[in-house]
């Protein structure tokens, strides 16, 4: 039992130290999960039951969860602890399963339904109303972007994959060895399994770098700042008033801007007082952003006239509310039982018509604004899992649990929707640049499926605007900053990412961080990007690895039900 214990808690401590944001120990995640598959050997030699693999395992994932997500409590200590004990469960669960098909089959192949069953896991964690994918194993790599250029084709599950197949392959040597001795063989195909990935990503690096290097030039960009204004969402954020916000803010940038500037990003949750949405040109401080788009214009000619137009973008985070329809995240207006409203967060993309209307939401003569409500909503925090079908049962009750149980109650939109403008890079219009722009907000940039879509809709560049500083000085910031890495790998987009603080950064499509501001610091950074035209073979076919890996989960399963039924029937 020692041995046992020793070992499961030698898997969590593996995982722990190979995880970003500590660089130095990340190939030890190649087998890290050994010793637990050596406490798994136990169960075929009938030496521990079933249910006691599940205590090593679920002890494993436990300490894994707890050590690297910790920092969940200073958001929302409920949704910690739920996050740390149900994501644990579902890790132990999958390893449970495995053995248990495993030691049925009994067949010397029966080790590769580990990866099939873990994947399908993943799979089904970034798409359901408990998804929680922080952990998805292929986010390994986020500290080793060069390793894995490679998520250009597979996404995150790829890697996953890879770690997976690397410790099956160990575990296998380390059973042959003991049955009939060391073969060179079984050492011969670990050290494949490591090395073409790794040959691979360098091969494509090298291939995307000798490509970006001549062509950027002949390439569209624009012409960004990226601020962080480091307002504490503890200390200051909802205590200074938001005048007096948006005049710091404004005081930060005013040395940088000019009329070549296309977009200024601000970061989540900027505006924080809620606004109305059909009352959004009454709002003082946007009314102070506008003036700042109606500061920068330039004369472009027009076949033989002069046009003014007005090239200054900006994108900032706000929570906003929209009068509604009673639904499952809907709230009654005051007393008003038939009257509903809806809370968001949101995204707003301020600019002045000067050329095209483009996904006009609101507009005010010239001025628009467009929204996009942040879609991939945290569970618990943001939202109540399952409200869609909790809410024909339990109908207003719904919103009485939500408050008593400090459960979120944000609303998302149905489908996705890209920011588009124009750049104007002459002075003439007719050679204008139109552009379009993923807004991703927060928790969402973690899904790579999910920004996948928006290039698959035409977005050229990806902004992400966040405020990390919820988690404080702990590893959490740092691994949502070198998540966003792996986002652009996947689509071969650059990124913008504005943090109220946090860490802001650029970041390039070889994942590379070409500009960043630190944590509890104030900057603007200033940064000309490239608009990418291409997609990619993730960004056409998202997470197809999930998809077969879910197939291939259900009829490994069903297979498992019929054996165990005609073995029951003799």
């Amino acid at each position: 039992m020692i041995k046992r214990l020793i070992f499961s808690f030698l898997s969590a401590f593996l995982l722990f130290i190979c995880w970003p944001p500590i660089s130095s120990w990340t190939c030890f995640v190649f087998f890290a999960f050994v010793p637990l598959l050596i406490v798994e050997l136990d169960t075929s030699n009938n030496k521990i039951s079933q249910k006691q693999f599940f205590g090593y395992s679920y002890l494993t994932f436990f300490l894994f969860n707890l050590l690297t997500t910790y920092w969940i409590k200073h958001a929302h200590i409920g949704g910690a602890v739920f996050a740390i004990l149900c994501n644990a469960l579902f890790m132990a669960l999958v390893f449970s399963l495995f053995s248990i098909i495993k030691n049925n089959i009994k067949s010397k192949k029966t080790f590769f339904i580990l990866p099939i069953l873990w994947l399908g896991f993943e799979f089904l964690h970034l798409n359901w109303d408990l998804s929680w994918p922080w952990l998805t194993l292929g986010n390994v790599f986020a500290i080793h972007s060069h390793w894995v250029q490679w998520y250009s084709y597979t996404g995150v599950l790829g890697g996953s994959l890879w770690v997976l197949l690397v410790n099956i392959s160990i575990i296998h040597i380390y059973e042959k060895t003991h049955k009939s001795g060391f073969r060179f063989k079984f050492l011969l195909s670990t050290f494949i399994l490591l090395s073409i990935p790794l040959l691979s990503s360098n091969y494509l690096y090298m291939k995307y770098f000798h490509f970006l290097e001549p062509n950027s030039n002949s390439m569209d960009r624009i012409n960004l700042l990226v601020v962080q204004p480091n307002i504490d969402p503890y200390r200051d954020k909802f205590s200074i008033s938001q005048t007096n916000q948006t005049n710091d803010m404004l005081s930060l940038i005013n040395p940088h801007v000019n009329e070549n500037i296309d977009f200024i990003i601000l970061p989540e949750t900027f505006l924080a007082q809620p606004i109305w949405e059909h009352q959004f040109f009454n709002n003082l401080d946007i009314k102070k952003l506008f003036d700042l788009i109606n500061s920068y214009k330039i004369k472009a000619k027009s076949s033989n006239e002069s046009v003014t137009t007005y090239p200054l973008n900006i994108f900032v985070g706000a929570t906003t509310l929209a009068l509604s329809e009673n639904s499952p995240t809907s709230k009654p207006l005051g007393s008003h039982k038939n009257q509903f409203y809806k809370v968001y967060n949101t995204a707003l993309h301020l600019r002045k018509n000067s050329i095209k209307v483009y996904d006009k939401v609101y507009q005010n003569q010239d001025l628009l604004i467009t929204t996009y409500h942040k879609s991939k909503l945290v569970p618990g925090a943001e939202k109540m899992p399952f409200q869609d079908f909790l809410f024909p049962i339990l109908g207003d009750q719904i919103l009485k649990i939500g408050s008593a149980t400090s459960l979120g109650n944000f609303s998302s939109q149905d489908s996705l929707s890209v920011f588009k403008s124009v750049a104007f890079p002459s002075d003439s219009i007719s050679k204008h640049t139109e552009y379009s722009i993923a807004p991703i907000i927060c928790y969402e940039s973690i899904y790579g499926d999910y920004v996948r879509r928006f290039v698959q809709k035409g977005a050229q560049a990806i902004f992400i605007i966040t405020n990390d500083g919820w988690w404080k000085q702990t590893s959490g910031y740092k691994q949502h900053s070198m998540y966003a890495k792996l986002r652009a790998i996947e689509t071969r987009c650059y990124i913008a990412r504005s943090a109220n603080t946090g860490i802001s950064s650029i970041i390039n499509p070889l994942g590379v961080i070409d500009h960043q501001i630190d944590w509890d610091k104030s900057g603007v950074i200033s940064a000309s990007i490239l608009l990418n035209n291409n997609e990619t073979f993730y960004t056409k076919h998202g997470d197809f690895l999930g998809r077969i890996a879910s197939f291939l989960s259900i009829s490994i399963f069903l297979l498992y039900l019929v054996r165990k039924k005609l073995k029951f029937s003799h």
